[in-house]
């Protein structure tokens, strides 16, 4: 039985009203702003849909490098056809996609320790622990001067908010970049929880743009904060206490997994060795390193010895001393750097 686009639509937004149990108005903003037909990977069974995920493109800045990434969004099976493999095709199905469209990394964020567990097994994926965060309180005292940064908190957001937020963002490393939907998706997520969509200005000019939500446990977090000056970050804090009535806000700061208090937050693999190992080293001619591949059931291509010097990296038949998952593989290099995540629709 043939579906058409609609109804395919509508049945993959049943199929996330029954495993995740969002709430209709959050639904509205995922299947407008963040949902397309082609990115929208199922299985069908007798004319429906059981399973489901969306594969959603992104810009990747790493290493001096701009890469296509995919985010795994809305990986769901209906309760009735689980342990069938579903979401181990689904997986395989999405990956393939990325390989043949040039992507060189797949991200997801699991909801909880066993679904890491869960995407860490090579017919899973083959994800690793590649991102990581850490939620500290915000220190203004040395932010300066804020007595003349007016912060407003507009019922309307017009397009001047993205480019400003693009503006100061575009160029930053290790980071996956929203695109403009993702951007006022994310703001209209933080309004259904009563948030805070924060602008300052500076003689009329725009000098920071802020979002905020005061969340389950009481406190207020800032989920995205973009500024030109330090000051900013002081007056939307100063204002978010007053209209909060707390006495500290808090920040979930991009960490390396080597510091204290890190804690795990998005999973990564590498769907493309060769172009991944190439972003490090063509910016980095100096350097090197022997590495194997292996456990990839999805790209079985990536499986191989690798080296990489003089900028450039080449298969050998030299069995190298450390040999990776492509979850691995993208961990040994994510988890050293402060990876920036925003407005994923996560929180």
């Amino acid at each position: 039985m043939l579906l058409t686009p609609d109804e395919i639509k509508q049945q993959t937004r049943d199929l996330w009203r029954t495993c995740f149990h969002d709430s209709e108005e959050f639904m509205d903003i995922y299947f407008e702003d963040k949902y397309t037909d082609d990115n929208n990977l199922t299985i069908r069974h007798d004319g429906q849909v059981v399973a489901a995920t969306q594969l959603l493109p992104y810009r990747f800045t790493f290493y001096g490098s701009v890469l296509r990434a995919g985010y795994i969004s809305g990986l769901a099976t209906l309760p009735q056809f689980r342990n069938k493999g579903y979401a181990s095709n689904l997986i395989h199905e999405a990956h393939r996609r990325l390989f043949n469209q040039g992507a060189t990394l797949s991200f997801l964020i699991p909801g909880s320790d066993e679904l890491r567990s869960f995407y860490e097994k090579p017919q899973h994926g083959a994800f690793w622990n590649a991102v990581y965060r850490q939620n500290l309180p915000l220190d203004i005292t040395n932010d300066g001067d804020y007595s003349k940064i007016e912060v407003t908190r507009p019922d309307e957001w017009g397009r001047d908010l993205y480019v400003f937020y693009h503006r100061l963002t575009v160029e930053l490393p290790f980071m996956m970049h929203p695109s403009e939907n993702d951007f006022f998706a994310a703001l209209s997520d933080a309004d259904l929880d009563d948030g805070y969509v924060l602008v300052a200005r500076r003689k009329r000019r725009i000098v920071g743009v802020c979002l905020a939500v005061k969340e389950a446990d009481g406190n207020v977090y800032i989920r995205t904060l973009a500024i030109t000056e330090s000051a900013a970050r002081a007056a939307f804090v100063d204002y978010l206490m007053k209209a909060c009535n707390v006495d500290k806000v808090y920040r979930r700061f991009c960490m390396p997994a080597s510091l204290k208090g890190s804690e795990p937050y998005a999973m990564a693999r590498v769907v493309n060795v060769p172009r991944f190992l190439s972003a490090i080293a063509t910016p980095n001619p100096g350097f090197q390193l022997h590495i194997g591949v292996d456990g990839d059931l999805d790209i079985p291509e990536n499986n191989g010895w690798y080296i990489v010097e003089n900028g450039r990296v080449r298969l050998t038949d030299i069995k190298p001393d450390s040999i990776v998952t492509p979850g691995g593989l993208a961990a040994m290099f994510m988890a050293a750097q402060p990876m920036v995540m925003d407005m994923m629709l996560d929180e």
